[in-house]
């Protein structure tokens, strides 16, 4: 798998990660109701991200890939 192969997966995982905090969001809601307003405000369904730009994440570690082969494309077409 080349870069571009595995950046286009860990996107798709990451659309996958959010398809998946939306579904707990809707257990929770509908289950433990009580709950819910607690892990909305810890930000516990946003799996792989974070509300906090300081915070290493998936979203985050993708987005610098994506940088760093952007970066190298440049140089390529640079040389």
């Amino acid at each position: 798998m080349n870069k571009y192969e595995a950046l286009v997966r860990l996107e798709e995982i990451m659309n996958e990660l959010d398809d998946l905090g939306s579904e707990a969001r809707g257990l929770f809601a509908t289950a433990f109701p009580q709950l819910l307003n607690e892990a909305d405000a810890y930000g516990v369904f946003a799996l792989g991200s974070s509300g906090n730009r300081y915070d290493t994440t998936l979203a985050s570690m993708i987005r610098a890939a994506e940088h760093e082969t952007d970066d190298e494309c440049l140089e390529e077409e640079e040389a």
